[in-house]
Parts: C-alpha cells; sequence; structure tokens
C-alpha cells in the first residue's frame, strides 16, 4: 500500500473528527495569543494523544497529520485574505508522474492571466517547456487563450498539471505528449473530412443498425468516438496522461452533441467512466466534484440501458449478461470515492458489493485454456466464460450465437448504406427517415426489385399500402429516378459488353439492376430478342438519352467557359496543338496521390488502435486485476479484514 494513500486516510479521519467537535486548528489553543501568533506545540501534541487512540492511529503520525491540517488551513486564510486585498490568487498544483506519487506546490497568479501564462509559471516550476504542459481543472482542459476567470480557476483551486516524471528519458517523451495529442486531433479532422463522415468510422447503435445524423453532428460525433478510441488505446499501453488529454478532448466533442443522441448510445457513458478511471490512476481524485458528476451520468445512462441492477438485461438474456463487468469498475469508483468523501460506511458497503462481483467474474484458467484450444480468440473466451459462469460448453455456444448475431447485423448494415446509396436516400435528419428493411422485404417477396421498392418506401414515407400503390401507378416514374441516381461500376459494363451487348443497353440494365451483374444479365437476355428490344427496355433507353441531354449541356457550357476565360501564358501566336498541355494535370494528379498515400498512413495508424478498441465488445472483456488490487488496498485501510 503507498504511503501516501495511508497518509491521505489519516487527513481524511483527523479532518472528520475535527469538524465532529468544531475543533480549529487555526484559533486558539492551537495558536498562540497575540498579534505574531505561533503554533502551540504543547496543546497540538495533547490533541494528538487526545484522537489518536480514538482513531487507532500512532500518537506522532497523528500529530504529524494535525500540522498538516492546521497548515493547509492557515495557508488558505492566508491565501483568502491576499486575495481579497490583492486579486491575486493561489492555486494548487498536481502533477502526476509515472511513479504513481504526486508533486504538489502553491503557485500565486492573478485570475486575470490567461492559461498559457499559468502554464508559463508551472513550466518554470517543473524545468519544462511551458507550451508541452496541459492543465485540467473540475474536469476541462484550460484554454491557453482565455482568462482563469473566465474558466472558474479562482482562489483554492486545484489544478492537474498533465507531466511525466523527472528522468530526462521521460522528461523528453513529455515534451511530445501535447504535440501527439494536437496532432491526433489535426489528423482526425483531416481523416474525417476527406471521407466526408462515412468512410473512415461508419456509426451503429447497439443493435449494429446503421446510424444517420446531420454532417455537421454526426462529424462532431464521429470526432469524438475517434479521440476516444486513440484514449483508450493509450490507457491500455498504459500511458495515462496522454490517455486523458484525448478523453478529455472527446468529452469536448460529444458534448456538441445532441443531448437526445448521447442518451441512446454507450459511448458518452463509458467514456465518462474511463475519465473517472483515469483521474484514479493518476491519483487525482482530488478532483472529486467532476468525478462524481460523471459516475452519475455514467450510472444513469446504465440504468436506462440495462435497467437497475442489469434487470432489463437480465430479463432480455437471462444470466448470460457480459455488461455486469462494467458496474464491477462503476462500483469500485463509487467506492473509492466515498471513502475519499469520509463516507466510510458507505465505502465498505460498495466495496463488499464488489468483492462479491469480482469473485463471480472470476475466470477458472483451466476452462479458458480448453475453450482457447478450440481456437477462439482470448476475448471471445473471457466474456463468453464470464457470461455463461465458466460453463465451456454453454460458452461455446454463446460464442457462436455473438459471431452470428455480429454478421447478422454487419450484413444489414452494409445493404441499408448500399441501398441508400443506390436511390439517392439521406437518412441523415434521424430514425424516422430510415427505410424499414422488413418491408422491402414484404415488397421482394412480391416480385419487386429491392431498389425499386425502397423508392416506393421512400416516397410513401414507410407505408407498405402506399408503397404498392406507388408501384403500381408511377412504376415508370420510379424506373426514371433509378436511371438519374444510381452510377455504373464500369468493370461491370465492359464483362456485359463482352457478351456482345451493346454499350447503351447495358448502362440501362445495370442502372435498373443497382450494378447486381446476375440480375442484369437477366434483364437483358429477357428484354433483348435478336437484336430487338422491348418495350419496356426501349422505354428505359429514351428516358435515359432525355437525362443526359439534361446533364451534357450544362456539363459543356462550363467547359466553353471555363476555357474563354485561359489565358495564353505568352503572346507567341503559336498554332493550337492537337496533344493538351498535361503539365497541371500531372501535377494534380501527384498532389492527389500524394494526398491519398498520407490519408492511406494515418487510416492504418488510426485503424490499428480502433481496430482494438472499439471494436464490438472490447469494453467488457477487462482482466479486473487492478481492480482487485485497489479493493485490496482500500480493504486495508478501512480494516475490512
Amino acid at each position: 500500500m503507498s504511503t501516501e494513500l495511508q497518509h491521505e486516510n489519516r487527513l481524511i479521519q483527523l479532518r472528520a473528527k475535527l469538524n465532529e467537535r468544531k475543533i480549529k486548528l487555526w484559533e486558539v489553543p492551537y495558536l498562540t495569543q497575540g498579534e505574531d501568533q505561533q503554533i502551540n506545540t504543547e496543546e497540538m501534541l495533547r490533541l494528538a494523544e487526545q484522537l489518536g487512540p480514538e482513531l487507532g492511529i500512532a500518537a506522532d503520525l497523528c500529530l504529524q497529520g494535525l500540522t498538516a491540517l492546521q497548515r493547509n488551513a492557515l495557508d488558505k486564510l492566508q491565501s483568502k485574505d491576499e486575495f481579497q486585498r490583492t486579486g491575486v490568487a493561489t492555486v494548487k498544483v498536481r502533477a502526476p508522474t509515472q511513479t504513481g506519487s504526486n508533486r504538489e506546490f502553491d503557485l500565486k497568479v492573478k485570475v486575470t492571466d490567461t492559461g498559457s501564462q499559468l502554464c508559463e509559471l508551472i513550466g518554470q516550476r517543473l524545468s519544462l517547456d511551458a507550451r508541452k504542459i496541459k492543465l485540467v481543472c473540475s474536469g476541462r482542459i484550460i484554454n491557453g487563450v482565455r482568462t482563469l476567470q473566465e474558466q472558474k480557476v479562482t482562489n483554492g483551486a486545484t489544478v492537474m498539471a498533465l507531466v511525466m516524471a523527472y528522468s530526462e528519458e521521460e522528461a523528453k517523451r513529455e515534451c511530445s505528449t501535447y504535440d501527439r495529442v494536437h496532432k491526433i486531433r489535426t489528423d482526425a479532422e483531416m481523416l474525417i473530412n476527406e471521407n466526408d463522415s462515412t468512410n473512415f468510422l461508419s456509426l451503429e447503435d447497439q443493435s449494429g443498425n446503421a446510424i444517420f445524423l446531420p454532417k455537421e453532428e454526426k462529424k462532431a460525433l464521429l470526432m469524438g468516438l475517434t479521440l476516444y478510441a486513440k484514449g483508450k488505446a493509450a490507457m491500455k499501453a498504459d500511458n495515462c496522461e496522454e490517455a486523458l488529454l484525448l478523453l478529455l478532448e472527446a468529452d469536448h466533442d460529444f458534448r456538441c452533441c445532441n443531448s437526445l443522441l448521447l442518451n441512446v448510445v454507450d459511448n458518452y457513458a463509458l467514456l465518462n467512466l474511463d475519465i473517472v478511471w483515469c483521474y484514479l490512476r493518476l491519483k487525482n481524485l482530488n478532483q472529486l466534484p467532476d468525478a462524481e458528476e460523471r459516475l452519475k451520468v455514467c450510472e444513469l445512462k446504465f440504468q436506462q440501458s440495462y435497467g437497475k441492477n442489469m434487470q432489463r438485461v437480465t430479463a432480455i438474456r437471462g444470466e448470460q449478461s457480459t455488461e455486469k463487468i462494467l458496474l464491477v469498475r462503476l462500483h469500485l469508483l463509487k467506492a473509492v470515492l466515498y471513502f475519499h468523501q469520509n463516507k466510510r460506511d458507505d465505502a465498505r458497503t460498495m466495496f463488499r458489493v464488489v468483492e462479491t462481483e469480482l469473485l463471480k467474474l472470476r475466470i477458472d484458467d483451466d476452462c479458458l485454456s480448453r475453450l482457447m484450444e478450440c481456437g477462439y480468440t482470448m476475448k471471445e473466451c473471457r466474456i463468453a466464460l464470464r457470461a455463461c459462469s465458466n460453463d465451456v460448453e454453454a460458452s461455446i455456444e454463446y460464442i457462436h450465437n455473438q459471431r452470428q448475431k455480429r454478421d447478422s447485423n454487419e450484413k444489414r448494415s452494409v445493404r441499408e448504406r448500399k441501398l441508400y446509396k443506390t436511390i439517392g436516400h439521406d437518412a441523415s435528419a434521424g430514425d424516422f427517415k430510415r427505410l424499414k428493411l422488413e418491408f422491402v422485404d414484404q415488397l421482394m417477396e412480391m416480385g419487386y426489385p429491392e431498389e425499386l421498392a425502397a423508392l416506393a418506401l421512400k416516397r410513401s414515407a414507410n407505408d407498405i399500402n402506399g408503397a404498392l400503390n406507388e408501384l403500381e401507378r408511377n412504376g415508370e416514374a420510379l424506373q426514371t429516378e433509378l436511371l438519374r441516381t444510381v452510377l455504373i461500376e464500369v468493370d461491370l459494363q465492359q464483362k456485359l459488353e463482352a457478351l456482345g451487348f451493346d454499350r447503351k443497353v447495358t448502362k440501362v440494365a445495370l442502372k435498373l439492376m443497382a450494378n447486381d451483374y446476375d440480375r442484369a444479365t437477366n434483364y437483358l437476355l429477357t428484354n433483348v430478342q435478336n437484336g430487338q428490344y422491348s418495350e419496356a427496355l426501349q422505354h428505359a433507353l429514351d428516358v435515359l438519352e432525355r437525362l443526359d441531354k439534361k446533364i451534357v449541356p450544362e456539363a459543356t457550357e462550363q467547359s466553353t467557359s471555363a476555357s474563354a476565360t485561359e489565358q495564353p501564358s505568352t503572346s507567341s501566336r503559336t498554332p493550337p496543338s492537337s496533344t493538351p498541355n498535361t503539365s497541371g494535370d500531372d501535377a494534380k494528379a501527384q498532389e492527389k496521390k500524394r494526398k491519398k498515400e498520407m490519408l492511406d498512413i494515418l487510416f492504418a495508424s488510426f485503424s490499428q488502435d480502433i481496430r482494438t478498441t472499439s471494436e464490438a465488445d472490447s469494453h467488457l472483456d477487462l482482466q479486473l486485476d487492478e481492480e482487485m488490487n485497489l479493493l485490496e488496498q482500500y480493504k486495508k485501510l478501512l480494516e475490512m479484514d
């Protein structure tokens, strides 16, 4: 157990006892009388000898704790007086280190100073480049441009400075921490913008259904999810300083999303849980108000999703509920919070709950080995064995069911996105704009092509009877819509031409059949006989020709206009060359190639972390070793053994 935690435990108990007896260490008799007040050592020793036996603390340690509390109280009074007289605030700075301890010191600063000026002061104190320090106060990253007063950093505030240990190697690592976080955000913005917020990360709900959002909100959510994934990767690499920065950056982006959206996704609750976990890992639970608020958000969301004590999940899935593991960390953090708030009875109760939960979730090593011999991954095995109480046969069935469910959801999601793209459907306005795929399937069973069925449902706002009327009465209009929206795949067109079909009819077939090669082939075989086209095919050709005529003149006009504005670069009257000047095109092509290579590198960097941290159920795969160690530490402090 750390000396720091033992000292904190003594201070918590002493502070509570002093408050209970209304003892004020900053007044007489614990200070001498007169203007030049001094510490009354005899009274302090007498008090230590009185309180020590009551709390089970040795007299010398009790005196040490009382002296620390007295000094802290006097410092607070002095800083409060100074702030009222001069406007100079005293802030307490805590700088966590990789070795698990904290460097603490007070700094004098004006609340009208900016965040960057505070960074400068802290950088001088820690002998670090101020630009490489990030400050956190009350769960927010302090902005370097705004004043401290604007950010509610005032006298007595506690500021966490995210820096490394004193060693040269770790100091060098620290100097790159801010740069890495800044670069990660910049790279993520580039990827999301270049991919129009669609190809880099797809959004899905708990059932695997695609989530469609307005562009700006989707961008904010994607940014939050991306930074969250990178933050979890940093946590896994035991780099809690960088992790906390990334998680707080992600929190900022999540807060830009609609509050209703945050209520229906688990990610925001899990983010809050991970932020408090980082506070604990960095030994900065002095961020108590923020930690308490975040755990409340997390607990409320879990109750909405899973029911109180997992009742809703248990009702749906039975006892095979993998989400129970999330409650362990939540309950552990609540217990630690109770401890630091000196709610010792509540802490003991919650720690007992955690102990029971950990015992239930303990994995049998023999069962794990047997299951892994069957070829399943470590993550699959751990999650399944916990869900099935170490029953190997039930775990195998559980893994297969989960794989089938994921495959089914993934296929549905891919199909939905492809279908929306084919018919030009924008579902970003929310769930009420989604097409019901079960209705599409019903219409397909009646013999209608998938794309036409989807278009009809789109026009009828998911009314299946209205969609049937559309298909029967406005079939031609629906086909015209398909001819307008579908972009053909050139390689499929070439394959159809190789079978002997004319270029124009292959284009029509691929558009009407949404680039389905087999269906397009059958369509052509049915509608082309001895070089003669059926009435339906001829009509489609005529419609496509009219659509092309609407598009081509516009393109020609733009091209002509662009040519007219171009001026020769020299005054010589050289006749126009039959070979176009491609130097500009080559430069653009090279730039495009360079940009693509850069994006590919960025994507590979991001996807490596995101695959491991945001894939299905990754948040349920906890080893629980740290949780067990923390439980044992706090049990000893509370004398629960």
